[in-house]
């Protein structure tokens, strides 16, 4: 029998560790004295001191140690589950630092244009920003799509998107995922929204998807912040609801984005 000192020097576990496993139930001491209150351990638990340990080291949970202790299988899906997490998050950090690695490059030179937008009715459906990824923005679309056609009124051109302050609210923001359409949506279709943009002069940026640009995770993509800087130059005042995020297709098939905001009446 070792007494906790012992068994910490052999294990790699702190002091301050084992006594949390012990009150976790996860590896309580061999035996205690009735007097002194000493831990013992026994040479039988460092398999499951070893299995601890490593676990710490690998940054797992505190409340997945139990699966780690418990039947093969249980155990090889926790710690599947756990190597899948790592892996995402080295992938994360990963496009960070090449992310990073072109940004201390230099900037990346937008091309702006100007052209002259016609009057466009449209539809859409919205969304809070934080909960719409790439899947859900395709269903949609797919689904305003499919509704718009079914009345007799289809989209006219490609899917666009906006980002614009929630209702009632200062620090949230919501997602508007349209198709341009010829006619306004029925006025019944409350849970569809609608507008119209006006003829005007708008200034445009455009990427296509394989193109080597700083894609920062959780940040607008450096395209529209190039196109808000280029406006913003030319002492155009604009909310950023007024920049348009428009599908470039080739054959169908989504290629990039276009940015678009209006500059001019």
């Amino acid at each position: 029998m070792m007494n906790i000192g012992e068994f910490a020097e052999l294990t790699g576990l702190s002091l301050k560790a084992l006594r949390l496993y012990g009150e976790q139930g996860l590896l309580p001491p061999a035996s205690v004295d009735e007097w002194s209150r000493h831990r013992r351990y026994s040479a039988a638990q460092f398999d499951t001191a070893l299995r601890l340990r490593a676990a710490r080291s690998a940054g797992l949970p505190l409340a997945e140690a139990p699966a780690l202790l418990g039947d093969p299988e249980t155990a090889a899906a926790t710690l599947a589950a756990h190597r899948a997490r790592l892996a995402a998050e080295r992938d994360r950090q990963d496009a960070a630092l090449a992310a990073l690695d072109r940004l201390l490059a230099g900037p990346v030179r937008w091309r702006t244009e100007v052209r002259q937008a016609r009057r466009q009715h449209w539809a859409g459906v919205t969304l809070p920003a934080d909960v719409v990824d790439d899947e859900q923005a395709d269903e949609l679309f797919a689904g305003l799509w499919r509704r718009l056609s079914a009345a007799g009124n289809p989209p006219t051109g490609a899917f666009w998107t906006t980002i614009r302050a929630a209702r009632g609210s200062e620090t949230e923001t919501e997602v508007v995922c349209c198709w341009p359409v010829a006619e306004p949506p029925p006025a019944d279709w409350a849970d569809v929204e609608r507008g119209t943009i006006e003829p005007g002069e708008e200034m445009v940026v455009r990427w296509r998807f394989e193109q080597d640009v700083p894609v920062v995770d959780g940040a607008t993509h450096p395209a529209v912040l190039a196109l808000l800087a280029a406006v913003e130059s030319e002492g155009v005042d604009v909310s950023l609801s007024q920049v348009r995020q428009i599908g470039l297709l080739e054959d169908g098939q989504p290629v990039g984005v276009e940015v678009a905001v209006r500059v001019k009446p």
